[in-house]
């Protein structure tokens, strides 16, 4: 049977049992409702917008927002609109939109209550850019090393604070801006206070407005800022960006210093003629190296300081390096080294990460070259040629993605009991990936696994897979998979990058079966060197 939708009038009645009244369809057809939601001490007036679809979670505003309280609250505006949850953490059922408007009036209530008893105050640092201002500086800042700022404006609504000049020129370029000529007098104060705004009198539209609120967040901060503020109004600086680093969340403002002699009384003193002056609030972007390694990966671990080596640019490399380089490998005073001989072909660019523009290009160079494009700034080298003649320098982590077995074990006997060696390959014609990290001395390697006698024991299924080899004649032949096969090795192979750098790295070989009617006869493990192993023998 079909599914009928519910009609209105359904929807109106049972919020008319709930206690709510229809008011109006306001400018974009939303029907609003007045009602109450019903805490266990108190209720409160509020609105309910309706969507004309019955296909969105409805919307409420407190009407009016609680009185008596001096700080702005958790999820919940200066206009009343309640945040009663995240959009896209859920899905709105338009299939049963009367009780699941039922249960968003039921969690807004529980959210108003937790708010009120000051349970939810540690996200109003997080909600605090949100209610702060819409003008952006974008800061590009290296945090490891203390040094000089420049900031430069746009125009308009936004500005540019960086410590490298040809590092964020690169990375401006990249989105066709380029790097502004008008400057900006900046500097940055810390403050272990974070950010809570008032109800009354907020945001602050002056400098003394700012400063008292600063001052009721931390006095010595904002003892600093005034400071500095009264040096570059004596010093006749133009405009000044202020940053200001707190726990959680970076913001800041600009103001605009140029004294107004004509409208000014001549008897204010200097300081009281900079306190009446209007300020723009700045909402702080990060667009540093290390912020955008580490965003996605909180709490753990990252590439950036690290020196990468990966041997192998071809079908699995060329997708594992840009995931390197994502990952943080090559930036914040690391280094990314991709060593291969071999040019892209057209036959490779059926899955290859590179596309035509690189075709008859030096892998290596082009995607050194497509990392820079992906991430500029990033520090990657190219080392075009054989990897047995080359000299790869100190490294943290070497990575074989080239899948030939030969290679593999030189590059074991070359580096295994130097820095942590993992190997990446696609089985047979796509039917699993495989990767196996040496990190400790007593952990076997993929020759040890691939030569009797270990080979059987950690076969991937009880029938070894025929190879097939296509092409034309024996200056063609490659075996056949597609591009999914070597984007998933790459994948596995993060996923014990990661792991290695979380201190985890046990299961040392791992295993993704890609062929969903073969039955795997192998469980991740961390197998022993075999002592016979000459590739890896102590």
């Amino acid at each position: 049977m079909k599914f009928a939708k519910v009609a209105i009038p359904d929807l109106t009645a049972a919020l008319h049992q709930r206690g709510f009244s229809y008011l109006r369809r306001d400018g974009l057809g939303w029907m609003r409702f007045a009602g109450e939601l019903r805490l266990k001490a108190k209720h409160y007036p509020c609105e309910l917008a309706v969507s004309p679809g019955l296909d969105e979670f409805p919307r409420v505003w407190l009407t009016p927002v609680p009185p008596g309280r001096p700080e702005l609250l958790p999820h919940l505006s200066a206009n009343g609109y309640l945040c009663y949850l995240a959009l896209g953490s859920v899905i709105f059922d338009f299939f049963d939109p009367i009780r699941q408007t039922m249960a968003c009036l039921d969690r807004a209530e529980q959210v108003l209550e937790d708010i009120l008893a000051d349970k939810m105050i540690e996200d109003l640092a997080e909600e605090f850019s949100l209610i702060w201002g819409r003008d952006w500086c974008l800061l590009d800042v290296d945090e490891r090393r203390p040094g000089s700022l420049n900031a430069y404006t746009f125009g308009g609504k936004a500005s540019i604070v960086t410590d490298d000049k040809a590092r964020t020129q690169a990375k401006l370029e990249a989105i066709e801006i380029g790097l502004p000529r008008v400057k900006l007098s900046v500097f940055r104060v810390y403050t272990k206070a974070r950010p809570m705004p008032l109800q009354e009198s907020w945001p602050p539209k002056t400098v003394q407005a700012f400063l008292k609120w600063q001052n009721t967040l931390d006095p010595a901060c904002r003892k600093k800022i005034e400071q500095r503020l009264m040096e570059m109004f004596r010093a006749k600086a133009a405009r000044v960006l202020v940053l200001i680093d707190s726990p959680q969340v970076k913001y800041g403002i600009e103001v605009n210093l140029k004294r107004d002699t004509a409208g000014t009384n001549n008897k204010l003193s200097l300081r009281e003629i900079l306190y009446r002056l209007p300020l723009n609030r700045i909402s702080v972007c990060r667009i540093d190296d290390q912020y955008l390694a580490e965003r996605n990966l909180p709490g753990s671990k990252t590439l950036a300081r690290l020196k990468v080596g990966l041997v192998g640019c071809g079908t699995i490399g060329g997708y594992l390096a840009e995931m390197l380089v994502k990952a943080g490998a090559g930036t914040v005073g690391g280094k990314l080294t991709l060593v291969d001989m071999g040019s892209l072909e057209p036959g490779n660019l059926g899955r290859h990460r590179l596309g035509f523009s690189a075709l008859i290009k030096k892998k290596a160079a082009a995607m050194c070259d497509e990392l820079r494009r992906v991430a500029p700034g990033v520090d990657a080298v190219a080392v075009v040629g054989d990897v047995k003649a080359a000299n790869l320098g100190p490294l943290d982590l070497l990575i074989d993605a080239t899948g030939e077995q030969g290679l593999t074990d030189w590059l074991t006997w070359k580096y295994a009991d130097k820095v942590p060696f993992l190997s990446v390959w696609v089985e047979g014609s796509g039917l699993a990936v495989r990767a196996l990290l040496k990190a400790k001395p007593e952990y076997a390697c993929a020759r040890c696994v691939s030569q009797p006698p270990l080979r059987e024991r950690y076969r991937v299924f009880d029938v070894p897979p025929e190879v097939i080899m296509k092409g034309h004649g024996c200056e063609g032949l490659y075996v056949p998979f597609p591009a999914a096969a070597s984007v998933q090795a790459a994948a596995l192979a993060m996923e014990m990058v990661l792991a290695w750098l979380d201190g985890t790295d046990s299961p040392s070989f791992r295993t993704r079966v890609l062929d969903q009617s073969r039955e795997a006869n192998f469980k991740d493990c961390s197998p022993q060197r075999y002592e016979g192993c000459p590739a890896c023998a102590m």
